[in-house]
């Protein structure tokens, strides 16, 4: 593990880490606030029922944005998965873009998980341990902690293989993925049309940070009315030589039957009835 010199950073002033007072970093938060905006940003999460948290804001360091190097704010979620969440982890510190601010909301684990989380303390910039009411839940507190220009969400499990940003990117956009399947096989993930369905995996999207939430009354795709609401992006950063590797072993893979039904209605509700045909069709068609 390679740990960050805090007095080193100090006085580093080509860092993308900046010691900064709370009191500054509130006020520009206010600035940046649109009427449009659901929320604004917070800095922590303070609940009742919150364990722990840590990571590089507890001392007072904040990544900032650069004119050639916008912020991108990655989010991890996990629960009790120690060996899946160090890969993780590592995937993301080895990115040769340093601009990243990294988040890991945890569910409230058990020590395994929890060590593993501080063993990456001074790289992590914020980290917090507390119940939720589910996954989508869980992103939302990763949305409100959010500082990047970018947004990405890489759950435990999903990891990055080679490089995947650079700083010629363009938000929002989709990287290349790859998908873990049954049997640990693995297969290219190609960009489908997104009027019918997921036009590619959740963790392959960078996301402009619009401060939009998930809507938790889907449980399970929700993920796809998030892109929906964000508006629709189709380009794809063709500059990136590596790619995100998802782990399909997740709840949308074990209930793909609530899966498909929320999606259906999302496809009705927002491209009208031909679309929604469409897509049972490709689901009949895949299925048998």
């Amino acid at each position: 593990m390679i740990k960050y010199n805090i007095l080193k950073l100090k006085q580093d002033k080509s860092s993308y880490l900046k010691k900064t007072s709370l009191k500054l970093i509130y006020k520009e938060l206010k600035k940046t606030k649109k009427i449009s905006d659901q929320f604004q940003t917070q800095l922590f999460l303070k609940n009742k029922s919150q364990k722990e948290e840590g990571g590089l804001r507890l001392k007072g360091y904040f990544k900032h944005s650069r004119d050639t190097e916008p912020l991108i704010t990655v989010i991890t979620v996990v629960y009790n998965s120690s060996k899946k969440l160090e890969e993780t982890i590592k995937s993301i510190k080895n990115q040769s873009y340093k601009n990243l601010e990294y988040i890991i909301i945890d569910g409230g684990s058990s020590k395994p998980t929890l060590d593993i989380i501080k063993k990456y303390e001074n790289f992590i910039d914020y980290w917090v341990s507390e119940s939720d009411k589910g996954i989508y839940d869980a992103m939302n507190k990763g949305c409100r902690l959010a500082l990047g220009k970018g947004l990405l969400f890489l759950n435990s499990g999903d990891k990055f293989v080679g490089d995947v940003f650079h700083h010629k990117i363009k938000l929002p956009c989709f990287i290349p993925c790859k998908v873990k399947g049954i049997k640990k096989k693995i297969f290219s993930r190609k960009v489908t049309d997104p009027t019918c369905g997921m036009p590619t995996s959740h963790q392959a999207m960078i996301f402009a940070n619009k401060k939009k939430l998930y809507n938790l009354s889907y449980k399970i795709s929700s993920d796809y009315d998030y892109y929906i609401r964000n508006g629709l992006f189709f380009s794809l950063n063709i500059n990136c030589p590596g790619y995100v590797l998802y782990d399909n072993s997740g709840l949308s893979r074990i209930k793909w039957m609530r899966r498909d039904f929320e999606t259906m209605i999302i496809i009705f509700k927002n491209f009208g009835l031909l679309k929604f045909i469409k897509f049972i069709l490709r689901r009949i068609f895949v299925l048998f």
